[in-house]
């Protein structure tokens, strides 16, 4: 039996029937059958679309990244059904997650080499946090200014919005964003951005405090979820957290004072490159899917005809 049988069978729950389904609703089998004829004939139509049918197969492989040949020969409803198990049981963001798991396990990066024991995406994660710790550059390490690093702890302040999504991979942090360069450069200039890495469990702590007296007292820690907390709830040990009590207390520079009027235009003229990538056509090109598209990856619709895209 090769895996794949054998994981249908150990999951029968997973091998749904639609027919089964529509006639679980309906109860009876001239209904169901009507009730098929109608998606049917809803579909019928759409085969002969071709910019429907290119939106979908646009999706599957730029954002879901399927193997072309692997859609081959599919019909629209195959197409549809298949964003449907991505973006309703998966999710987007999650399936980002997968993806970037898997290419850094084929490159022998990732440390838990049992893919049986992952049970969630936050797993995955802290997996993929400790393994870019390991492909860092020379000339990122060039734009973080290290405050404290032992054989566990890493304690940094990034210099650079490339830095940042770098050191704050696997993170939810804003500063980190991959698509959204403007939030590291308002945090940068605001104040002082720590990051806290783990080098052993991946887990990820920020920490930042206002300087900017046009906004109000601020010194906040954030989770590598994202959420803020209390610095107590941290679990960070004493000469970690003397780092940030330290450069709270006593430093008066924000990250973004820290660089040389040069490296500050240098930045600048990146920023400007970076938002004028994003808000390009091009860019949309390049496979970021349009906004009707992106609220069917979080299955907030259903690809109908009222709100189908048109490329």
């Amino acid at each position: 039996m090769g895996k794949i049988e054998e994981l249908k069978k150990q999951n029968p729950n997973f091998n749904i029937n639609i027919i089964d389904i529509i006639n679980d609703v309906y109860g009876k089998s001239k209904y169901t059958e009507m009730v098929i004829n109608l998606i049917k004939n809803k579909y019928n139509k759409r085969e002969g679309d071709s910019n429907y049918y290119s939106d979908i197969h646009r999706e599957l492989v730029r954002e879901y990244k399927v193997k072309p040949n692997k859609l081959i020969g599919k019909t629209v409803f195959e197409l549809v059904n298949m964003i449907r198990v991505f973006s309703e049981n998966i999710g987007y963001n999650e399936s980002k997650t997968i993806e970037k798991f898997i290419e850094l396990n084929e490159k022998n990066l990732i440390t838990q080499k049992d893919l049986t024991t992952y049970k969630t995406i936050e797993e995955l994660e802290l997996q993929i946090s400790l393994s870019d710790l390991k492909i860092v550059d020379k000339e990122l390490e060039k734009q973080v200014l290290k405050l404290m690093e032992t054989d566990e702890w890493l304690v940094l302040k990034p210099l650079s919005y490339q830095a940042s999504v770098k050191y704050g991979s696997g993170t939810k942090w804003c500063t980190a964003s991959k698509n959204e360069s403007d939030y590291y450069f308002r945090y940068s200039k605001r104040g002082i951005l720590i990051y806290c890495i783990n080098k052993k469990t991946g887990d990820k702590v920020a920490g930042f405090k206002n300087l900017d007296l046009s906004y109000e007292k601020e010194t906040s820690f954030w989770t590598i979820i994202d959420l803020r907390t209390d610095s107590i709830d941290c679990d960070l040990p004493e000469d970690v957290m003397n780092i940030f009590k330290e450069e709270f207390k006593n430093t008066k520079k924000t990250n973004w004072e820290l660089l040389s009027e040069d490296e500050r235009n240098r930045q600048l003229i990146q920023m400007e490159s970076l938002n004028k990538k994003y808000d390009s056509t091009e860019y949309l090109a390049e496979g970021q899917p349009t906004a009707e598209l992106r609220v069917t990856r979080r299955g907030d619709i259903v690809l109908d005809e009222e709100i189908a895209v048109r490329a």
